[in-house]
């Protein structure tokens, strides 16, 4: 076909995100292999795998969004994501990234959780002006 390049670098960056679903599908998950006999056993389990590799798709691309796959691959993003721990009892509302329900969560995840909009950021403090204050003349 005769397509413009950047239709062609766009259509190979979809293709190659279709190629890490399926290898996560197949390998990582360990989907590939039913385990059944019946046929209703496979169509659920085909069924839920399906599921998983939508799932999988969307995590992918809204990690894509927050821009954290400049840095890390994906398997380190939800390796890093696996390690932040809340308490069972926190309260169900969006977290504040230095709440005391966190266990052993380091400043990197939090980064991680932040820009997924999974976590709510400490606010800054305002900019102070540096120096003396300007005299007053009489």
């Amino acid at each position: 076909m005769d397509l413009e390049p950047i239709i062609a670098y766009r259509t190979y960056s979809d293709r190659w995100l279709l190629e890490l679903i399926f290898k996560r599908y197949k390998s990582d998950e360990c989907l590939d292999l039913t385990n059944n006999q019946g046929d209703f056993s496979v169509i659920g389990a085909e069924f839920v795998n399906f599921i998983s590799t939508v799932i999988t798709a969307r995590i992918v691309k809204k990690i894509e969004d927050a821009e954290l796959l400049k840095d890390e691959s994906y398997a380190d993003v939800m390796d890093d994501l696996a390690s932040a721990w809340r308490k069972t009892s926190a309260p169900l509302t969006l977290p504040d990234t230095k709440d005391e329900y966190w266990v052993h969560t380091n400043n990197s995840v939090f980064e991680i959780l932040e820009k997924l909009g999974l976590s709510k950021p400490i606010p800054k403090p305002e900019s102070k002006k540096t120096g003396r204050p300007a005299k007053k003349s009489c």
